[in-house]
């Protein structure tokens, strides 16, 4: 059986490398980002079948790099993960068309049954789609990396 790929993207390089670590020792083929410069490039080279995003990131936020990633060709059904030490917006993130979220912290058991049920279940449809891919396309050509 081929080993499930796991993009996350955290900028927290101790939890990112954590995170890694867990999940290798599990048997996920993990990459880790801890900043967001490429990442919509990485997610199309490495082609994960999970990626997991922490809420608050330098550039942007998890929400909207979630938005980013479903409107690329071939991921709109990738499974999201969304890890957020912010509760009060936890509710909110649904918006994103994420399909779970995770709120740090949390323990190891946590973290491996949501990767598990995720990778599992792969075709999901947060029936927001559609809107994130129009509003998202308009919005990348607009958007300036320094």
């Amino acid at each position: 059986m081929e080993q499930k790929k796991i993009l996350i993207v955290e900028d927290d390089l101790v939890l990112l490398e954590t995170l890694q670590d867990i999940l290798a020792s599990n048997g996920y083929d993990c990459l880790g980002c801890h900043h967001t410069d490429h990442v919509l490039e990485q997610v199309e080279q490495f082609r994960p079948d999970l990626l997991i995003l922490d809420y608050m990131l330098p550039d942007w936020n998890g929400g909207e790099l979630c938005g980013a990633i479903r409107s690329l060709d071939g991921f709109e059904y990738t499974p999201v993960l969304i890890i957020s030490a912010y509760a009060k917006i936890l509710l909110s993130l649904a918006e994103y068309g994420c399909d779970a979220v995770l709120e740090k912290p949390f323990s190891v058991d946590e973290l491996l049954k949501v990767v598990n049920s995720l990778i599992s279940s792969k075709s999901t449809d947060s029936g927001l789609l559609p809107k994130i891919k129009t509003i998202v396309k308009r919005a990348i050509p607009r958007i300036q990396v320094s």
